[in-house]
């Protein structure tokens, strides 16, 4: 769905996660908030998760997602998830969360980019605006996804292909 915009997908997504029994509610960025997202059980048979625009650039929101996604499939149903971008942080109420949240963004990144894959494409080097085109339409990605996750592991600058960063507004 990476590929597609917030209109088209944003509808497929809240389907889907009604169908198992989470609420899927997206709200605009409470400025100097920080906060990406949350997930809370609202009782042992649904959870609610909450995602935000915060930087509308969609590597955040989908890095953020599927974060949100293992909290809710860590099943904590007492704990109350908040993931928020404060020197990269996280923080939950109810539980020590430092294991779940080094589980839940693993779990991002390969839902993501799945390692064996990304592997592969760095150990090559070649990190030209085409190669990581070409990789992206090889898994199924938008290419903002793999810019954002090399800039991230550091392999890119913050300031390169500026242009292949896309943002949405989901609300």
């Amino acid at each position: 769905m990476t590929t597609k915009s917030p209109d088209a997908f944003y509808p497929r997504l809240k389907q889907i996660f009604s169908e198992c029994g989470v609420a899927f509610v997206a709200l605009p960025y409470l400025k100097s908030s920080g906060i990406n997202g949350a997930v809370k059980w609202l009782n042992p048979d649904k959870a609610l998760l909450l995602i935000n625009d915060r930087n509308k650039h969609a590597d955040v929101f989908g890095f953020a997602l599927f974060h949100e996604i293992k909290h809710i499939l860590q099943q904590k149903i007492k704990t109350i998830y908040l993931s928020f971008d404060k020197k990269n942080s996280a923080a939950s109420l109810g539980s020590n969360n430092e294991l779940n949240e080094k589980e839940a963004d693993e779990f991002a990144r390969q839902r993501l980019i799945p390692d064996e894959e990304y592997q592969a494409f760095i150990y090559e080097e070649n990190y030209s605006k085409k190669s990581i085109q070409h990789f992206a339409e090889k898994i199924d990605i938008h290419p903002c996804i793999v810019l954002g996750r090399l800039k991230y592991d550091k392999k890119l600058e913050w300031n390169v292909y500026s242009d292949l960063r896309i943002q949405y507004q989901i609300i």
